[in-house]
């Protein structure tokens, strides 16, 4: 049940992938699934169909669209994250080293943090204007609603990963 909610948070934040598409697409070469999994993952992102549909007040063809919609959109908040994850990294590796800190990659690491926040307020304000197009400000709200939620739930469940040994990951950054 656990791996189910953990799933369904991440994929929440995966909304732009298109059911159909990822229906079609061929296994991975040396992955092992274990056997269902793809079904599940089916499953899960047709529950999330449906609760973004019921929940935002959508119709069909609005969902189609959000879907054509959010892709990119998606595709660029995962490489935001990915570089945020990895210029945090960078300036807390240079804040363990305390007194020996290296001053300069301090600040080009915070900059890069900072630049990385600026560019996703961007891409939150673009996104925005390009689902006015066919959501009313109410369905923008609750979409966006719905968003943070899944993505609060999905920290949530990063966070309470267990590390090898038994040791729970704080998710430190």
């Amino acid at each position: 049940m656990r791996r189910s909610l953990s799933l369904l948070a991440l994929l929440g934040t995966l909304l732009a992938t298109d059911a159909r598409a990822q229906a079609r697409r061929e296994p991975r070469a040396g992955r092992q699934d274990a056997p269902g999994r793809e079904q599940l993952e089916a499953r899960l992102r047709q529950q999330l169909w449906r609760v973004t549909k019921n929940r935002v007040g959508l119709t069909d063809e609005q969902m189609t669209r959000l879907v054509q919609t959010s892709r990119p959109f998606e595709t660029q908040r995962r490489q935001l994250a990915v570089q945020e994850r990895t210029d945090r990294l960078a300036l807390r590796r240079e804040l363990l080293a305390g007194a020996n800190a290296n001053q300069d990659r301090v600040a080009a690491a915070l900059a890069r943090v900072l630049d990385v926040q600026r560019r996703r307020a961007q891409l939150q304000i673009d996104e925005q204007r390009q689902l006015a197009s066919f959501m009313t400000p109410v369905q923008r709200a609750k979409y966006a609603a719905l968003q943070e939620q899944l993505r609060r739930r999905a920290e949530n469940l990063r966070g309470q990963r267990v590390r090898p040994g038994g040791a729970r990951d704080n998710g430190m950054r």
